[in-house]
């Protein structure tokens, strides 16, 4: 597994901060690579990440965020290096509004399903509470928090025959144990379901790469929840 920090954010000045989070994160790691970005132009950012993460690709990297956007560009890459890709992601939110055209932490979902090969019934969302209505025109697959206890058939078939990219918004837990994010929600996740979870999802031994993004370190109780990110860290190492 390979750790690269991604400080990348394009939340229209709402998820100022999160840019801190990967140094806060992986301060006990040394053997971890950094893309380098220019926090004052969105579209040099955004090609800057497409382009570096190609020679990663082949390394079961884990990208340590910075905002949902980053996730754009590195699942395009993904998709282009990868047959038959797969995305699952946990969030709270589908992130399926309408794209701009340097796509945002809401809407950089609904941009790769657009202009991208993939397929909506290749994706699998998982957690999502908050939902708006223009969300909700999208076929993708969904599993909801109340259905954790019992999902592990679904995801073994989801992801059979897949190379799978894993997406872990920390909203995706309760915010009483992830309440340093953007946008924290009640009735997710308790940090024992979602490091099970996650582990299920990893013994698949189909997630080629993946990414942990929406930690704001300037937020409410930062270092709770830095410190569910390590375990989810510690989680990928220990079945990698």
């Amino acid at each position: 597994m390979l750790l690269i920090k991604v400080p990348g954010k394009n939340g229209l000045g709402m998820t100022a901060g999160v840019e801190n989070a990967p140094d806060k994160i992986l301060e006990e790691y040394i053997n971890v690579e950094k893309i380098e970005l220019n926090p004052s132009d969105i579209e040099e950012q955004e090609v800057t990440i497409y382009q570096e993460t190609k020679k990663m690709m082949n390394q079961k990297p884990f990208f340590i965020g910075g905002d949902h956007s980053i996730s754009y560009p590195l699942i395009k890459k993904f998709i282009e290096f990868n047959k038959n890709p797969g995305i699952i992601i946990l969030d709270a939110h589908p992130d399926l509004m309408l794209p701009t055209q340097n796509p945002t932490h809401e809407e950089w979902l609904a941009a790769i399903i657009r202009e991208t090969k993939i397929k909506p019934e290749n994706i699998l969302l998982i957690g999502a509470r908050n939902i708006d209505p223009a969300e909700k025109e999208y076929s993708i697959n969904t599993i909801a928090i109340q259905d954790l206890s019992n999902c592990n058939e679904k995801i073994k078939n989801f992801s059979k025959d897949k190379n799978l990219y894993l997406s872990i918004d920390i909203d995706f837990f309760d915010s009483s144990i992830a309440s340093a994010t953007g946008y924290p929600e009640k009735e997710g996740a308790t940090k024992q379901q979602g490091i099970e979870l996650i582990k299920n999802i990893l013994q698949t031994n189909k997630v080629k790469a993946a990414d942990l993004v929406e930690i704001n370190p300037t937020k409410n109780r930062a270092e709770q929840t830095i410190n569910l990110a390590k375990e989810i860290i510690k989680t990928f190492e220990e079945v990698n």
